[in-house]
């Protein structure tokens, strides 16, 4: 009984996030209540509190999936012998994550409000700092930190091109995070 209730509890926290995810998008974020969410999906409030104690953790959990994927790219990027190799497994891994995840990130940039939220909750900023790390050492230049936090906001403006198929998409940020990080 107790995986039935487990998955059951994933499914409502899953059916949650989308709902959240869908209201962020039509009305805002500030503009949506939990009790909003609840009524979407004809639960009680305190259903949604019991799986989200706030909004702001209900949009971390869905950020969460972002930063574990990053967090990957950076794994598979340590692991490459020269630092040519290691940018393009980097480029490689961003272009794959923002496309795959390329209408959440469209929502959650598309709302000032909900960015600077996630921004100021966000796991990214020391995420960067490793990846900078992982490509030029422990101590990388200005310059070198500076390209590597300037690929974050290109999956935010993968929005501004939503003409694009998936693939020509993912050769455009490949490219373009190639052009930003310096090979020395």
């Amino acid at each position: 009984m107790t995986g039935v209730r487990a998955e059951q509890a994933r499914r409502t926290r899953a059916g949650i996030q989308a709902a959240a995810l869908a209201l962020f998008a039509e009305r805002g974020y500030d503009a949506t209540s939990l009790q909003d969410i609840a009524d979407g999906l004809g639960l009680t409030k305190a259903a949604v509190y019991y799986h989200f104690p706030s909004k702001l953790e209900l949009l971390q959990s869905i950020c969460e999936p972002v930063y574990e994927s990053v967090s990957a790219i950076i794994a598979r990027t340590a692991e490459q012998g020269t630092r040519q190799r290691r940018i393009d497994v980097l480029a490689e891994g961003f272009a794959d994550l923002t496309v795959s995840r390329r209408s959440t990130i469209s929502v959650l940039a598309a709302d000032p409000v909900m960015h600077g939220r996630m921004k100021a909750a966000s796991k990214m900023d020391e995420l960067l700092d490793q990846a900078a790390r992982v490509l030029y050492g422990e101590d990388p230049s200005p310059d070198q930190v500076l390209a590597v936090r300037a690929i974050a906001p290109l999956s935010d403006s993968i929005s501004a091109l939503p003409e694009l198929a998936d693939d020509e998409a993912r050769e455009v940020l490949c490219r373009a995070v190639k052009r930003l990080l310096p090979r020395r």
